[in-house]
């Protein structure tokens, strides 16, 4: 039995729950944290996740799900924003999706208040000293909507509210009238963007307030007008990225770490500017780029993610993608030769079986009278009635994981299809086993499976599939776990079927030690080859022809499928 705590101190599964409980699909591979609006994408982490990182990466899919969601994207492509409207748009679409999805699921709220008290209180930092002030009003857009979940988070917006009081006077009570409109009402996506488009307006017609030649003097001189590297962050990354763009390309950047901003925040304490500077200062505000805005709660832990992936790729955790590989129906000489191996190893695991699960009779204090145990009532003992009952059947799934890299090529190839045949017609005759068949790689990438049988289902007789490709072992098991997460069967039992070495050792020995302390059982054939061996020791065998298959399988299987049988 698997544990819930054990599973979600594993990102792959938890990764997997998540998107089962969210309808969405969540991929663990590449170098980014990202979503394109249907899949969500985590970068390849560290095999062994700190509990912070797994929180990280359990925030990221509960705010990008929420989108996937309750996002209209067609909405949003046709409204065609510019970046600063977008920057506003993102702030009220983050809480209303968000806000929707905790409703559906109250517990993602507990982690989504986490993230924002993270980012945007505990790591908050003031801005650089050369910032332009015009980045506030955006600040406090962003600050104010975080608000209304976190209450800490007031106290770096009071600080922003009072930048906007000294160089923007008014425009905090217009962009307050407007936030307000949106807390009571908001049912949409059109209804964010219409709301954002009335805080971009009202900013861009804020206009200074009249003041005599010598109260002009007492502020800060105006200076030069300024173009829109004024309005960069000086710990914003330099390069361009994408951002936090709801489409087809939703990306998030990837910049260096003494680059990354922690989060948007109140400025420090500055003299306030002129009038003529700060409505030239929000004037050239919509004419920055994406990147030079500040970061929102799905850009922050893209860009978080991004930078804890593992630094080696043997040292990362890959799941595998689902692909497809050509196959065709075996020969008829093969699949007769096959037949017979299954039938010979089911003859002997029904055997077996039936011995094990025959009736048997227990005396205990309920039940029919067992007049042969009446004279215990001469010492006082009631255990003097009969219950017969059949002992519990087999709970059991097998997932087959057959090799075809190419070193499977020629001899290998051929054994291995008969032999994954063959087990898999003679366990799918077995009451109580479940099995499965699938291939790896496919042929869509080097970190791919194709499923050939899913459980469930008949064994085909396509399993005429040529070798080629590499051995991505780790990533093909990680993919069989979780699909195997959600079987209902007791005992999972994954039978790796290969004649090599992995593509990375290290990875595929971690992720069975984690597949075996979570509750997978992991079995090895060796095709000709004893390599198996070295990964799976205590629980491997060889065959170097199919009458092999039999009794090695026999060997082998009556230990899988009895393992823990109460006698």
């Amino acid at each position: 039995m698997i544990r819930t705590k054990d599973i979600l101190n594993c990102l792959p599964l938890l990764a997997s729950i998540l998107g089962d409980r969210y309808g969405v699909q969540v991929r663990i591979s590449g170098k980014e944290a990202c979503t394109n609006g249907k899949v969500i994408h985590l970068p390849s982490l560290p095999m062994d996740c700190e509990p912070e990182l797994l929180a990280l990466a359990n925030g990221f899919t509960d705010h990008e799900a929420a989108h996937i969601r309750h996002t209209d994207f067609s909405v949003l492509k046709t409204a065609n924003l510019d970046p600063v409207t977008f920057n506003l748009f993102n702030c009220l679409e983050d809480w209303r999706v968000e806000r929707k999805l905790s409703g559906i699921f109250p517990g993602c709220r507990q982690n989504l208040n986490w993230l924002i008290r993270r980012f945007f209180v505990e790591q908050a930092q003031p801005r650089a000293g050369d910032d332009s002030p015009a980045l506030a009003v955006l600040d406090y857009v962003l600050l104010t909507v975080r608000a209304w979940d976190v209450e800490e988070v007031n106290i770096p917006r009071i600080a922003t509210a009072e930048v906007l009081r000294q160089n923007f006077p008014g425009v905090r009570e217009v962009l307050d009238a407007i936030l307000a409109k949106v807390y009571i009402h908001c049912p949409g996506t059109a209804s964010a963007i219409a709301y954002a488009r009335q805080l971009a307006q009202s900013i861009r017609q804020w206009e200074p307030q009249q003041q005599t030649e010598s109260d002009e003097n007492n502020v800060q001189k105006g200076g030069n007008k300024p173009n829109t590297t004024e309005i960069r962050r000086k710990n914003h990354a330099s390069g361009p990225h994408e951002g936090h763009r709801y489409s087809a390309a939703h990306n998030g950047s990837a910049p260096q770490p003494e680059q990354i901003p922690t989060s948007a925040c109140a400025s420090q304490a500055q003299p306030p500017i002129s009038p003529s500077k700060a409505k030239t200062q929000l004037t050239a505000l919509f004419h920055a780029e994406a990147q030079d805005l500040p970061q929102n709660l799905g850009e922050l832990l893209s860009t978080a993610l991004t930078l804890c992936q593992a630094e080696s790729a043997f040292e990362s955790v890959t799941v595998a993608v689902e692909g497809f590989r050509p196959s065709g129906v075996l020969p008829e000489p093969q699949k007769l030769k096959a037949l017979q191996a299954s039938i010979a190893l089911r003859t002997r695991l029904q055997g077996l079986l039936q011995a094990r699960t025959q009736r048997r009779c227990s005396v205990g204090r309920r039940g029919a009278l067992h007049p042969g145990s009446l004279h215990r009532l001469q010492t006082g003992n009631p255990r003097i009635f009969r219950r017969e009952a059949e002992q519990a059947g087999l709970n059991t799934a097998v997932h087959i994981l057959l090799d075809v890299s190419g070193s499977m090529s020629g001899t290998p190839i051929a054994l291995a299809r008969q032999a994954c045949f063959a087990v898999a017609k003679a366990l799918e005759n077995i009451k109580g086993v479940n099995p499965a068949v699938t291939a790896f790689p496919a042929m869509a990438s080097t970190n791919s499976v194709f499923p050939i049988m899913r459980h469930g289902q008949k064994v085909p007789d396509s399993l005429d599939i040529n070798a080629s490709g590499g051995t991505p072992l780790a990533a093909a098991l990680w993919w069989v776990m979780q699909t195997m997460l959600f079987l209902k069967e007791q005992r999972k039992i994954i039978l790796i079927i290969t004649d090599g070495i992995p593509d990375s050792t290290h990875a595929a020995t971690h992720v069975v030690s984690v597949a075996q302390r979570l509750g997978f059982e992991v079995y090895g054939l060796g095709i000709r080859d004893d390599h198996i061996g070295q990964l799976l020791p205590q629980t491997s065998r060889v065959i170097n022809d199919l009458p092999d298959l039999a009794p090695t399988m026999f060997d082998m299987l009556q230990d899988a499928l009895l393992k823990g049988w109460a006698s």
